[in-house]
């Protein structure tokens, strides 16, 4: 094991690498702008805070340039992307993309936040509070509506690479 990183010499791609150790699933958080149109990126940040109720958080980047659509939405969904969304996952991930939803991706559940049809399990929130963390804004949201396919894969992202996660035993 390495010696522990002095505040003074911290490397953030040095960090980053060691938090790659840590799998993760991949999800989709989308949301709808201004004027309605639906936009998804990709997030690894995403966690359930609380059972009852049901609430999920999930964070954003400060600098990214989706900010204001996610910050200022009053729903979002989160969508565990399936095992072979590849490329999925590398379209609304990419930065400076075109992270527009295809209208024939996406249907509504509760609160009209765009929900990815094909996903293997959906979130349905409403927002419930923001917060600052960092270089980070952590978004909390209130499951209002959820839906699953618990026996297809998902995508999970390990030491910088694709996995997939298995269902079942």
């Amino acid at each position: 094991m390495s010696d522990p990183k002095a505040s003074e010499s911290f490397d953030s791609s040095d960090y980053r690498r060691a938090l790659g150790g840590f799998g993760t699933g991949v999800a989709l958080v989308a949301a709808r702008d201004a004027e309605g149109v639906a936009h998804g990126m990709i997030i690894n940040s995403l966690t359930s805070v609380s059972l009852n109720p049901p609430i999920m958080l999930w964070c954003l980047a400060r600098g990214s340039s989706v900010f204001d659509i996610y910050t200022q939405a009053p729903a979002f969904s989160l969508n565990i992307l399936r095992s072979d969304d590849h490329e999925v996952a590398r379209a609304y991930s990419r930065r400076g993309a075109d992270r527009i939803l295809p209208l024939d991706q996406v249907c509504t559940m509760e609160t009209g936040a765009p929900v990815l049809t094909a996903a293997v399990a959906s979130l349905d929130c409403r927002t419930r509070l923001r917060q600052e963390m960092g270089d980070h804004e952590v978004i909390y949201g209130d499951v209002v509506a959820y839906r699953g396919d618990p026996g297809v894969d998902a995508l999970g992202f390990f030491r910088g690479r694709f996995v997939t996660l298995k269902s079942g035993a």
